[in-house]
């Protein structure tokens, strides 16, 4: 009981002064004086008798007055706006924001996973489990081969992610590499979103080396720290390739030392690509914050129902009594 008056305000309070306005009109407006009129009466006695005038005074001019000011009162009040702040609801804001850089060159269409998959399809498959695992996360997705594209924009819903994901097939936008704009790209995606304190970071993954970046990766690189992006980056795919197809590791390594970030290898089983996504998952510890919401929920209509309810009895009453008499 005390939690629910402590909750209780009033916008108006000032109104509450409003409560004296029938007694200073009582007492300080001026009132006519009626005449005094003297007649002798010789059987006063047996007129007062008769009259029954010494009976007490009807309650009638009480019952007036208490009904007057139960409903002034309750105009006030609801004049007085009152309020009721409900509890606070507490709700998780995601204060991490991430991006993951995927490659869809043609080389990801190799089918040299174990188990009889394509490099892509491994791929997501494990991204599909590390995205259930960061519920809450703001997630995007860049897509990268003979040029960069934002592919998911950074936000809470991970069931457009998903059908994101599904919606990867190898050479989609061309056959070579762009690792230098596909991190350019995110840096750029990642300085769009909304909540300018969140922590950002950036997830690239790719089966080869950079054949057709504009931006150098080690360019880009240096602007993903200076924009305070943490890049982790996985080589994924047959590590004894040679030519295009070979994985640039010390690139890979020189970005991850570059950005802070950390650098993995993958070779072609979808397992070892789990255990990196997992190990990722446990060194980046889900970053919330709590907000309490509490809403003023207006209560005036209650005392001015009440009055009103009170004017409805009353002339209802009178009127039944009219009717009796």
């Amino acid at each position: 009981m005390s939690d629910l008056l402590s909750r209780l305000d009033f916008a108006w309070p000032w109104a509450w002064l409003l409560l004296v306005v029938p007694l200073l009109g009582r007492f300080l407006l001026p009132q006519n004086k009626p005449l005094k009129e003297y007649v002798r009466v010789p059987f006063l006695p047996e007129l007062i008798d008769e009259l029954n005038l010494n009976s007490q005074p009807s309650r009638e001019g009480w019952l007036r007055t208490a009904l007057f000011w139960l409903v002034w009162g309750l105009l006030v009040c609801a004049l007085a706006r009152p309020e009721y702040l409900t509890p606070p609801q507490h709700i998780q804001k995601p204060m991490r924001d991430m991006v993951l850089i995927l490659d869809v060159s043609g080389s990801m269409e190799k089918n040299d996973v174990q188990g009889g998959m394509t490099r892509l399809q491994a791929v997501q498959a494990s991204v599909r489990k590390f995205v259930a695992a960061r519920q809450s996360d703001r997630i995007g997705m860049v897509i990268f081969a003979s040029s960069a594209w934002p592919f998911a924009p950074v936000s809470e819903d991970k069931q457009a992610l998903n059908m994101r994901i599904n919606q990867l097939a190898p050479g989609m936008i061309g056959q070579q590499t762009a690792i230098g704009d596909a991190l350019g790209v995110a840096v750029k995606l990642l300085d769009a979103g909304q909540n300018k304190e969140a922590s950002k970071l950036a997830i690239l993954l790719t089966d080869g080396n950079d054949t057709a970046s504009q931006l150098s990766p080690e360019l880009a690189a240096k602007l993903a720290a200076a924009h305070h992006v943490q890049v982790h980056t996985i080589a994924f795919g047959d590590l004894s390739s040679q030519g295009d197809d070979k994985v640039d590791l010390p690139l890979l390594q020189t970005i991850a030392s570059t950005t802070g970030g950390k650098s993995w290898t993958a070779a072609n089983s979808g397992e070892a690509l789990d255990s990196v996504w997992k190990e990722i998952d446990a060194i980046t510890p889900v970053q919330v914050k709590s907000i309490g919401w509490s809403w003023h929920l207006p209560l005036f209509a209650w005392p001015l129902g009440l009055a009103m309810g009170v004017l409805l009895l009353v002339a209802v009453a009178r009127l039944i009594r009219e009717k009796r008499a």
